[in-house]
């Protein structure tokens, strides 16, 4: 990006230096063809100009995204809800007066808070918690 924005720059010099020169052209033809050719050159910067202005909103929403994940992520803590079952647990100092709950453990280690949410299979017989993201399902009725 710091490369891109040198260019833009080097661009700009070129098109400032064609229209110091176009004053001591009195030739009508060329100095037409030299305006058309720093229109071009100036269009070509416009482009680039927006190009990078997309891609810095771009990288401010990403940087957002991710400081506002390391802020939610210090809320929760490693939890063993059974032998070998890892999720993470809403910690009881950082509720804010949300009710306790647990997250999916990968989903946590990819930046994303998918809730595990409580379900009974075949007839009552095992209890699981699945994520609403990965589909992750962690069987909480069988020992390991």
């Amino acid at each position: 990006m710091v490369g891109e924005a040198i260019a833009g720059l080097s661009i700009f010099n070129s098109m400032l230096d064609m229209a110091k020169g176009l004053k001591n052209i009195n030739d009508a033809a060329i100095r037409n063809m030299a305006v058309v050719d720093l229109t071009e050159k100036i269009i070509a910067a416009q482009a680039e100009q927006n190009a990078l202005v997309a891609k810095v909103g771009k990288l401010e929403k990403e940087l957002m995204r991710f400081e506002t994940w390391e802020a939610e992520k210090q809320r929760y803590e490693l939890y063993e809800i059974k032998p070998g079952r890892l999720t993470r647990r809403l910690k009881a100092t950082m509720s804010d007066g949300e009710i306790s709950h647990d997250i999916c453990a990968q989903c946590y280690n990819k930046g994303v808070k998918g809730i595990l949410q409580k379900s009974v299979t075949e007839h009552g017989r095992y209890t699981m918690l699945t994520c609403a993201e990965c589909h992750t399902a962690l069987n909480l009725s069988l020992a390991v």
